[in-house]
Parts: structure tokens; C-alpha cells; sequence
């Protein structure tokens, strides 16, 4: 991976002060060297901002970094720890001549670092900064697949946008011109392509995505954290192993079953017992399962995670399987409404809906997002 085609950029052949969102996946493999690096090297970062997780994604989530300097330049944390500059100000953008955002895709609704760039384009609008934007075209690491339902405005929030779906299936110019097209914003944006990518060694986006197929379950393991289960957090393998303390291994034996017998040949759970570090039953002792996936163009990670989820379900009451209370600092919503951000999901959860009537809910949204994005290519070509 390395940046000569942003570098190349005539634009970027000015000497502007630029503000630039990435973390440590903006690494230049060919130069050895960070992109911020690169532009201090060239006396052209004037504000370094950070997303989630801060700059080496060294921080759990909902942590922040807070404000400081690397290496003379000011960093200014789009998520403190106090939560106060999580909404984007002009401040961010003071003294500055473009925008360059550079931040990793995963294909998930759920990833706030995509949430943190469409915030960033709603201040440029509403504030009225006139100033260029660049931003790096990167391949969904997920892929072109698409699963689930838009997020409806009741239950949007940091951790989901309003209008996209669970596994949207843009790579990172689509979305960004997606965004722009929700806010009526006709702004000057370079969509520049990355080089090298696909050849280049995997670098965590983030600090509970530690390996490329964790994202392939991604858009369905992250549900979980709207349960008393732990998904996974606080072990090596964040999102493919979810338990609880109080599962008897007979119960995640039973579910594997029934689960392996719905996915045959797609994906399987194998019955497994861990001990999270950190993070939901700290130091406990969990049974229930690790997610293989055997062939991820067949296996849909939403409905596989909804199918198990109302499994475990099965095994619990209301009050005991989901969490309770607001989950987010922006919404009065419980952490369902605002991950699975979908009444009729939720209802399957809990056992309330049949299995072929949100098949055919979800086959139907998605078919139709589908076509959103054919608009959107058909007006950007």
C-alpha cells in the first residue's frame, strides 16, 4: 500500500494546511512510514484528528485519546473520554486549507470511524467552511456483500446512521458520496484511489478487529453486544467467541446442534469455554461457542447472529438477555434499538416472528439497497 496517487493529486501539489482523520492503518508500505508522517515531513499537517480508539487504535471501545501533539502537531480527539468533542466544531478545522480523511472500512454500519467522517462533512456544511475535501478510496475489507435493514431516524445514533444498513458494501468513495448525497451537499470532494492495497500485510483497523475474519462476521457478532453475553471482548478473539457464565455446556452443545444443522456448509459453532480479561463477566469463566465460517460468500453473518441469538434467547428471559438503559451518549435507546436498530429483528429475537417472514424482510431491504447504490454509481459516473 503507499499513497503516490494522493501525493500526485495536483491539488495536493499546493502548499495548503491540511486536517487530516486516519488512525494506523494509514501506513505506506512502500515509503515505511505513517501518512501523517509523510505530510509533517512535508510541512503540510496542520491538525491531526482522531477517531475512536485513538491513533494506534491502542485504546478499548469508548475510549478516546483526548487532545495533545505528536510530534509538534496538534491532535485533537473527534472522541474524548468525557464525550465533550465528539460532535465535530469549526474548531477542528480552524486554520485549515482541506480536509484529507483516510480511516479503514469494514462494511459495518456499527463502525464509528465512518461515523466520525459523515459528522465532519455535516459540520462543513452547517457551518459553512469552504474548504476542499479529499478522501482515500478504500476497498470494504468486508467485501460487496449487503445484509440487513436501514437504520430508521428513532434509533440512529453514533453507532448507526440514519438510511444505512447493517453491511452496506461500499468501498469508502461510494459511502462518502452516499453521505454527501444525505446531506445535500454539494461540496468539493476528490475521491483518490489507494495503490497497492490488496498486496499490502493486514493492519488492525481497530483494537477488537484484530484479524481480517473478524470482519467477515462483524455485521452480525456485533448484536451481541446488545445482550448479557459476552461477545467476545477481552480475548483474543473478539466477536467469533460469544458465552455467559450461567450457560450450561449441554445448552451451548444443544444450540451448536441446532445452529450447525440451519448453516450446513456455511458456517458451524464449536462449543467452547474463555475467560474475558476485561470487559463483560471480567475474570469469569463463560461457556457457549466460537464462530467458523467456512464459506463467507454464502454465509449471511446477520442472520446467522440473529438465528443463534434467539437461541440463547430460548435459554433466558427478557430481563436477563438484553441489556437495559441507554446505550449510546447521543440516544435514549436501549443498546438493541440502536445496533439492531430494527422492531421486526428484535421481535425475531425474542421469538415473536417467524423464521421465513424476516427472510423475506430482510431479502426485500436488501434488494432495495442494492439499487440505491446502483443510483448512486449511475450519478457519479
Amino acid at each position: 500500500m503507499d499513497y503516490a496517487p494522493l501525493f500526485q493529486h495536483v491539488l495536493f501539489q499546493s502548499r495548503q494546511r491540511i486536517a487530516l482523520l486516519c488512525n494506523q492503518s494509514s501506513y505506506d508500505f512502500a515509503a515505511r512510514a505513517y501518512l501523517f508522517d509523510l505530510l509533517i515531513a512535508q510541512r503540510r499537517l496542520h491538525r491531526l484528528l482522531l477517531p475512536e480508539h485513538g491513533l494506534f487504535s491502542e485504546r478499548q471501545d469508548q475510549e478516546g485519546q483526548g487532545h495533545g501533539l505528536y510530534q509538534g502537531v496538534e491532535c485533537r480527539s473527534l472522541y474524548d473520554p468525557d464525550k465533550s468533542n465528539i460532535v465535530p466544531t469549526p474548531a477542528c478545522l480552524e486554520g485549515c486549507d482541506a480536509l484529507l480523511i483516510d480511516v479503514p472500512n469494514v462494511g459495518a454500519r456499527y463502525y464509528t470511524y465512518h461515523t466520525h467522517m459523515y459528522w465532519l462533512l455535516r459540520c462543513l456544511r452547517d457551518h459553512h467552511i469552504h474548504i476542499p475535501v479529499w478522501v482515500v478510496d478504500r476497498p470494504n475489507l468486508a467485501g460487496s456483500k449487503i445484509e440487513g435493514t436501514p437504520m430508521p431516524a428513532r434509533y440512529a445514533s453514533f453507532v448507526g446512521l440514519e438510511g444505512l444498513p447493517h453491511r452496506h458494501g461500499m468501498n469508502t468513495g461510494q459511502l462518502v458520496r452516499w453521505m454527501c448525497a444525505r446531506l445535500r451537499y454539494n461540496l468539493p470532494l476528490y475521491v483518490v484511489p489507494l495503490a497497492g492495497y490488496a498486496q499490502s500485510p493486514f493492519i488492525p483497523p481497530s483494537p477488537n478487529i484484530p484479524y481480517l475474519g473478524t470482519v467477515q462476521v462483524y455485521a452480525g457478532q456485533c448484536l451481541w453486544e446488545a445482550t448479557a453475553w459476552s461477545e467476545g471482548r477481552g480475548t483474543t478473539q473478539p466477536f467469533e467467541l460469544v458465552g455467559h457464565p450461567e450457560l450450561y455446556w449441554e445448552a451451548s452443545i444443544q444450540m451448536a446442534r441446532l445452529f450447525n444443522s440451519r448453516f450446513a456448509g456455511q458456517a458451524l459453532l464449536r462449543p467452547v469455554r474463555f475467560i474475558p480479561s476485561f470487559h463483560k463477566h471480567q475474570g469469569k469463566v463463560c461457556t457457549g461457542f466460537q464462530l467458523h465460517v467456512l464459506t463467507p460468500g454464502s454465509y449471511h453473518s446477520l442472520w446467522g447472529a440473529l438465528y443463534a441469538m434467539r437461541l440463547a434467547r430460548a435459554l433466558m428471559t427478557a430481563d436477563t438477555f438484553w441489556r437495559s438503559g441507554a446505550y449510546e451518549f447521543d440516544s435514549p435507546c436501549t443498546a438493541a434499538q440502536v445496533l439492531a436498530g430494527d422492531d421486526l429483528l428484535i421481535a425475531f429475537v425474542n421469538g415473536e416472528v417467524p423464521e421465513q417472514e424476516v427472510e423475506k424482510y430482510l431479502h426485500s431491504e436488501e434488494s432495495q439497497w442494492r439499487y440505491t447504490i446502483l443510483q448512486l454509481s449511475e450519478r457519479t459516473t
